[in-house]
C-alpha cells in the first residue's frame, strides 16, 4: 500500500495537474489497485470517446486531453513515471511480477 508519494518537477499545466491528481488518487491504494487505476487512466487517455470509469476522480476533467495527441505525453508522463517506479522497487521488497502486467 502507497503510505507517501509525492511529485516535482517542472512542466507543462497538465503534467503538472495530472500529477498531482493522480497522486492524491493513489495514496492510500495497492500496488493492485494502482496498476488499475493506470490502466485506466491511460485508455482514457488514449480514447476520447471512451466512457470515464467513476474511480478516476477528479482525473475526468483531463478527459478532453485525449483529442490532442500531443498533449497525451503530458498528461500520462507522471502516470509513467509512477508505473517504472513500482517496476524498480518490486524486486527490491520482494513482490516480483506482482505489478508488472498491464503496467504500460
Amino acid at each position: 500500500v502507497v503510505t507517501d508519494v509525492r511529485t516535482g518537477g517542472q512542466g507543462c499545466s497538465i503534467s503538472q495537474a495530472s500529477g498531482s491528481m493522480m497522486s492524491d488518487l493513489v495514496l492510500g491504494k495497492s500496488l493492485g489497485e494502482i496498476r488499475h487505476l493506470t490502466s485506466e487512466f491511460k485508455d482514457m487517455m488514449t480514447n476520447a470517446d471512451a466512457p470515464v470509469p467513476e474511480d478516476l476522480g477528479d482525473l475526468e476533467s483531463l478527459q478532453g486531453v485525449a483529442k490532442f495527441a500531443v498533449r497525451v505525453k503530458c498528461a500520462t508522463l507522471a502516470w509513467h513515471t509512477l508505473a517504472d517506479g513500482i517496476e524498480q522497487v518490486i524486486p527490491a521488497i520482494g513482490l516480483h511480477g506482482v505489478a508488472r502486467s498491464n503496467m504500460r
